[in-house]
């Protein structure tokens, strides 16, 4: 599903800044506008998730304190997560990273004059990222690698989004791509990694291991997918298959570490058949076996909740009440939901009634999102059944989504036959 990034300009960093800092402007304050733009220019980045203990070392101080959404870091401060920990980071140069537990990372900006975008030291552990296809007004987002080697990543053109995880090894640092393109670059070196493929970049490009093979992509189920538990709860796991593969690697464990592992076997085809003990949290990844037997890079872990009745309330986007921008005249709204596992059908219903049983569109199959071009002026409501007989609604009630613009004849026809 597309994702998108917050651009927050000047005056918003401002608010932000004052508010934090229990400030206000007065007209006894001669230089604030000078302090303020010094404070601001050493925002690095903002928390917008804290999940569990995190903490932050600040430049000058030599202890670990907590932290929570809002909290913002300065060039040189350091971030942690503990324990089924995790935070996001929105990057005040452009893109964000998402730290997993047990993840140590310090956040920087450029010394002048040579400017830039944000720079991230990984210490240890694992994060995720991910940037705009557009180009990043501060500049690139930079890695940091032993003896000061910093990588600078773009996205390639056309790409769209590009989702990255860089992960802390005992033999170097790990940089893969799940989504999109990145343009790697260091000095005069550059390098292309493409999706699904992953290298070695703690010791800058020019030492830089040639690309790893690819790792499989998986398939299903979906992303955080929430099952309903039953004693004989069978999930089929599934990837695609890589050329030259052939065994593959499963893991299931209880936390993003894997270091509570529950599953952890090798198999002949693209496929695995998880049997969940009980109702939780469980999360999967999948690896090819190379020649000599060992695991290569593993693809990027997914979440599973097994719960204990079936999930409803899986709706994602546009949130309940939305308005579309006048401006873009409702064209390309995303619709998104959460998978409950497996291969399911989905149908997407929306309709100018709260129950809706007057639909002016219906649209029909697998994916998880569906893209809906220039809906005509008015108030809509809509929602997702799995596509079962009788079909089973994801959501408690249907949500709201006003177009704005001065309302006319229908778009489409109410009897529209399904679009599949």
């Amino acid at each position: 599903m597309s994702m998108t990034l917050p651009r927050w300009g000047t005056r918003g960093w401002v608010v932000l800044l004052m508010t934090a800092a229990g400030c206000a402007r007065t007209s006894e304050e001669e230089g604030a506008p000078e302090s303020v733009e010094r404070e601001l220019s050493a925002i690095v980045a903002t928390c917008a998730v804290a999940r569990g203990p995190v903490g932050t070392m600040r430049t000058a101080n030599a202890y670990w304190e907590p932290f929570e959404a809002g909290a913002t870091f300065r060039s040189g401060d350091w971030v942690r997560t503990g324990p089924d920990a995790s935070t996001r980071i929105e990057l005040r140069g452009g893109g964000r990273i998402e730290l997993e537990e047990r993840t140590v990372v310090m956040v920087e900006r450029p010394v002048l004059p040579e400017g830039g975008g944000s720079v991230v030291a990984l210490e240890s552990g694992t994060a995720r990222g991910l940037l705009p296809e557009d180009a990043l007004p501060d500049g690139p987002l930079v890695l940091r690698g032993d003896n000061g080697r910093q990588v600078a990543l773009t996205v390639g053109a056309h790409a769209g989004p590009t989702e990255f995880r860089v992960t802390r090894t005992a033999r170097g640092m790990h940089l893969s791509v799940s989504r999109g393109r990145l343009l790697l670059s260091e000095g005069a070196h550059r390098r292309t990694l493409e999706a699904g493929n992953w290298l070695d970049v703690a010791r800058g490009l020019e030492d830089s291991e040639h690309d790893g093979p690819p790792f499989p992509t998986s398939l299903s189920p979906g992303v955080d997918a929430r099952i309903a538990w039953s004693p004989e709860l069978r999930i089929p796991l599934s990837w695609k298959p890589l050329d030259g593969a052939r065994r593959y690697q499963v893991q299931v464990a209880r936390d993003l570490g894997f270091t509570r592992r529950i599953v952890d076997t090798q198999v002949e085809g693209p496929g695995f058949t998880f049997l969940p003990p009980e109702p939780g949290t469980f999360v999967w990844r999948v690896s090819a076996v190379d020649e000599a037997g060992g695991p290569g890079e593993s693809g990027f872990a997914r979440r599973i909740f097994v719960e204990r009745q079936r999930p409803r309330g899986l709706l994602v986007t546009p949130r309940d009440g939305y308005e579309a921008p006048s401006d873009l005249a409702a064209e390309d709204l995303v619709f998104a939901w959460q998978s409950i596992g497996g291969e399911p059908r989905y149908r997407l219903v929306v309709a100018r009634d709260r129950d809706l049983q007057h639909p002016v569109l219906v649209r029909e199959g697998s994916p998880q999102q569906v893209v809906l071009p220039g809906l005509a002026p008015g108030e809509y409501y809509w929602g997702v059944y799995v596509a079962e007989d009788p079909p089973v609604p994801l959501f408690q009630k249907a949500r709201r989504l006003v177009v704005p613009g001065t309302p006319g004849p229908p778009a489409r026809d109410p009897s529209l036959p399904v679009e599949r």
